[in-house]
């Protein structure tokens, strides 16, 4: 596939472009659909089986989808790979989680102490000292 090919709307039967990223808006309809990215074209294009059925650009290019219209006889997604995504996306979700509550740890452990603001008793009164003399 070149480059030319990807910058115009593949044809007939395709969604016209819209802004942002669609690779979510593509998954829905495609479920079937597997991603390959295309890193010195700047896109990534869905294939199901050996049809191309979305085209997404980045980076350089503005940001923008288009995705072939399924057809009329195009089976919705089983359940059991919508609840298979759901799983995947909830243990991303928990990675994210643990590695944000192990950082602070981490840096405690280092430090082998919280670090906190000094201790606002002992400059007071180092100060009251001060005055006294």
């Amino acid at each position: 596939m070149q480059d030319h090919e990807l910058i115009e709307r593949p044809g007939r039967g395709w969604t016209p472009w819209k802004e942002g990223t669609g690779g979510s808006d593509i998954d829905k309809v495609w479920w079937a659909a597997r991603c390959l990215h295309f890193a010195k074209l700047n896109v990534s294009c869905w294939f199901d089986g050996s049809d191309l059925v979305g085209i997404e650009h980045w980076g350089y290019r503005r940001q923008q989808w288009c995705m072939k219209r399924p057809p009329a006889d195009h089976p919705p997604m089983p359940e059991v790979y919508r609840l298979e995504r759901e799983r995947e996306r909830q243990e991303a979700l928990d990675r994210i989680r643990i590695a944000a509550q192990t950082r602070p740890l981490a840096a405690i452990e280092r430090t082998g102490k919280r670090q906190s603001a000094p201790d606002v008793s002992a400059v007071w009164n180092s100060g009251r000292q001060e005055r006294a003399l």
